[in-house]
């Protein structure tokens, strides 16, 4: 009887050691990593974590935030691999500022000329020479913007 007791013991203290190897081998936790990495993820970004594999979705205003992120989550410990469906914003860039680019180039050609732009209308200042109106306007003209305003001063 003595036996059966010392050998359900040691049975006893060898599974306790089984069960505590094992767990500290497992490493963290799903839902501890998932927290972890919710602390450091920008705003509309969600994170879902399984088996140490964490998948991201949503949309960063930036890449340099994105990369930034991603560097971070694959730091922290359990993290094995990111499967990455974020995307960044796209850039947008305004038709006024693509129409400014172009209305510059041509007045390259034409000191004295300057131009503002507001919502596609090309509005055109300063002084110039007559004879020369009509290729300024042809050149501007070209880019298609809702209108031009002649407001030069003619010599």
């Amino acid at each position: 009887m003595k036996k059966i007791k010392t050998l359900l013991a040691s049975l006893a203290i060898v599974g306790m050691l089984a069960s505590t190897t094992i767990s500290c081998k497992s490493g963290p936790k799903d839902q501890d990593i998932k927290t972890q990495i919710s602390n450091i993820l920008p705003e509309n970004i969600s994170i879902d974590v399984n088996k140490g594999v964490a998948t991201l979705s949503g949309e960063f205003k930036d890449d340099q935030s994105k990369q930034e992120t991603l560097k971070a989550i694959n730091a922290i410990p359990g993290v094995k691999s990111v499967v990455d469906n974020a995307t960044v914003k796209s850039v947008e860039i305004s038709a006024d500022a693509t129409l400014r680019t172009n209305v510059d180039q041509i007045l390259k050609n034409y000191p004295g000329v300057t131009a503002t732009i507001n919502d596609g209308v090309v509005t055109l200042t300063g002084e110039f020479k007559k004879t020369e109106l009509p290729k300024l306007l042809q050149a501007v003209n070209s880019l298609k913007p809702k209108k031009v305003e002649n407001q030069l001063t003619l010599k």
